[in-house]
């Protein structure tokens, strides 16, 4: 299934306006694809907003890249090494493509840095990340 990446980057954008965190906004906007429930996926996200429980360490966003990536790239058997490995390499990839284009994967770090970004670029940024990989999959 090939998605529309832009209208699910503003899709992500509006969630987050709307009330949802940085990774509820990411998850939730591709909720339909991953054939999940958007409550569901607000739930899965909840723990990760504000830098995991706004401790302000991983970006909640890059958190809902590393939960969509188990949708994207999935591995169910712990033995099967192979595909456990391309699991990690999707995650570390969208996580890299993240930290190059903002300077940092860390939530108190990036938010350091509102001149140049917000949190609605990096959610948007990141729902652009996962529809890019989910057409490149398809």
């Amino acid at each position: 299934m090939k998605v529309n990446v832009e209208e699910r980057s503003e899709r992500a954008r509006e969630l987050f306006k709307n009330g949802y965190s940085c990774s509820q906004a990411v998850l939730v906007a591709y909720a339909d694809v991953f054939n999940i429930d958007a409550s569901f996926a607000a739930q899965l996200a909840s723990p990760f907003g504000g830098g995991i429980a706004r401790m302000r360490e991983v970006c909640g966003c890059v958190c809902a890249m590393a939960l969509a990536g188990g949708f994207i790239e999935p591995s169910f058997d712990p033995k099967d090494i192979i595909q456990v490995q391309k699991t990690r390499d999707l995650v570390r990839k969208l996580a890299d493509e993240f930290g190059k284009e903002h300077g940092d994967i860390i939530c108190r770090n990036l938010l350091q840095n509102k001149e140049k970004h917000s949190c609605v670029d990096y959610v948007a940024f990141s729902a652009k990340l996962i529809g890019e990989e989910i057409n490149n999959k398809n």
